[in-house]
């Protein structure tokens, strides 16, 4: 059975509608449009998935998104820590992308560090009639085995899990693009 969580002690959110802004999310939208629309992407699953770090632009936008996940990984470690490889990518998905959702399960395992990932969902569509599991689903035994949960989306929210949980993007169900930020980083 599969359950749909906000958080848990696997996943943990943290809130930054105080300070991320819909300028915020607007100009990162159009960072993004404009570098899929310029080819710089994956053309595997998911569709749509940016292949520079977003992290790494000087948009103003970039520096609230790369600052928060900073602090929700420290938050979520409970402590400050020293870590490397922060990156960041964003995919887009629609109706018209979708695919096999089986061949999507993946996860970010690293080598060298504990890994910790994060999802923002930067927009979900108006129209989605679920909007429970148009989030992201977790497997956080595996993608065979039980327990399996699909995270809220919610605004300006980072979701931060470790690296290691076995995940795939949710149910799409808009004509309407979703765009998630995605991000990982080594604690070393």
């Amino acid at each position: 059975m599969t359950t749909v969580s906000d958080q848990n002690e696997l996943v943990k959110s943290y809130d930054y509608s105080s300070l991320l802004t819909s300028a915020d999310k607007t100009q990162a939208i159009s960072c993004i449009n404009t570098i899929i629309d310029s080819g710089n992407y994956f053309r595997n699953s998911p569709p749509f998935q940016t292949k520079e770090n977003l992290f790494g632009r000087s948009e103003a936008c970039w520096l609230k998104y790369r600052m928060t996940f900073l602090t929700s990984v420290f938050l979520y470690l409970g402590h400050e820590a020293q870590v490397s490889n922060m990156m960041a990518w964003c995919f887009k998905t629609n109706l018209d992308t979708v695919e096999n959702r089986d061949n999507y399960w993946h996860h970010h395992a690293k080598h060298g560090g504990r890994g910790i990932s994060g999802i923002l969902y930067l927009h979900i569509p108006s129209d989605v009639k679920d909007l429970s599991t148009c989030g992201t689903e977790m497997a956080p035994n595996g993608p065979d085995s039980d327990g399996k949960f699909y995270t809220m989306p919610s605004d300006h929210t980072w979701h931060i899990y470790p690296s290691e949980t076995w995940h795939r993007p949710g149910i799409v169900q808009s004509e309407q693009y979703r765009y998630v930020l995605a991000a990982d980083i080594v604690v070393l």
